[in-house]
């Protein structure tokens, strides 16, 4: 079976325990705060599907693209370690992006990097496989949908893998190559800003890039069985899109919150609620810039008060 590895996201549909918020647990050097974030972890009743877990756009890409593959989906989770979508855990909060407010950098005292997180948190998770024998199960395609956080967190795992197994990955993301390590590069797939142009099919925002490129290569450029080698892959994704035409690209307003939900209430009800079309309408038709999980709090407030 194929394998598809896409990343957690912090947008979650079920409720979360305070306690698994990581900015309420308290500092620790990295080896006792994994010990005491898991224990809590594990201490936790309500359990769900981690594919029920997750919100966001690029998680649901990964669904889609894993569904046209017939694939197996694994998450590569920050609070989890590498998990299958079928697993039953808790929901949390937790990141690896330092300014976030559940970020593990802002929690860890002495010395930390996000490799040595996902190294500590897999050995001491009871949720967590280890990539090796998750990609034994298969001789097929290992395609990964990671942002470059995420892919410098989990890059030792990967390079570490055998040079016949490494063969199959392919790689989906917006970080630049030299942001990845060198041993992965050949399996980057050549998606660039066309991705988001008027020509693509599968046009979005930065932020679901990498789940996006990996939704059009499963279902316009790869098939199930499909076993050309990532060469033939990359020429395949650059003549998929190769008449496609970039995004334009124009300066738009930094507004604070306030006016935001303004604009989101006053067009409300002419993009029927829908926070795709909010979003849309907000970036393009406004001219207003507003990174996209901020734009999910605000809209969640303004259904809150329409509700």
């Amino acid at each position: 079976m194929t394998l598809v590895i896409t990343t957690c996201t912090n947008r979650k549909r079920k409720p979360i325990p305070e306690s698994l918020h990581v900015s309420a647990r308290p500092l620790a050097p990295i080896a006792e705060f994994a010990c005491d974030w898991v224990a809590h972890l594990s201490a936790m009743a309500d359990v769900f599907p981690a594919r029920e877990i997750y919100g966001g756009r690029s998680f649901q890409e990964a669904l889609l693209a894993a569904d046209l593959l017939n694939a197996r989906l694994l998450i590569v989770s920050a609070g989890l370690g590498l998990v299958s979508a079928e697993r039953r855990v808790p929901p949390y909060a937790c990141t690896v992006l330092v300014d976030a407010p559940d970020s593990i950098a802002s929690r860890v005292l002495g010395d930390y990097s996000v490799a040595e997180w996902w190294h500590t948190l897999c050995e001491a998770s009871p949720f967590s496989q280890p990539l090796a024998s998750a990609v034994a199960s298969t001789d097929r395609l290992i395609c990964a949908a990671l942002s470059d956080a995420y892919i410098e967190m989990i890059a030792g795992d990967l390079c570490a893998l055998p040079v016949e197994v490494l063969a199959r990955l392919r790689l989906f993301t917006r970080a630049p190559l030299v942001r990845v390590a060198p041993a992965l590069r050949p399996f980057v797939m050549p998606y660039d800003d066309r991705l988001d142009g008027p020509d693509s099919p599968v046009r979005g925002t930065r932020g679901d890039f990498a789940g996006r490129a990996l939704h059009h290569f499963a279902e316009y450029v790869v098939g199930e069985t499909d076993g050309r080698s990532a060469g033939e892959h990359r020429a395949a994704v650059a003549a998929a899109i190769s008449g496609w035409r970039m995004a334009a690209r124009f300066d738009r307003q930094r507004l604070d919150d306030a006016a935001v939900l303004d604009l989101i209430r006053e067009h409300w009800d002419a993009e029927r609620g829908s926070t795709a079309r909010l979003l849309r309408c907000l970036r393009d038709d406004l001219g207003v810039a507003c990174e996209q999980g901020r734009f999910a709090d605000l809209a969640r407030r303004v259904r809150g008060e329409k509700a």
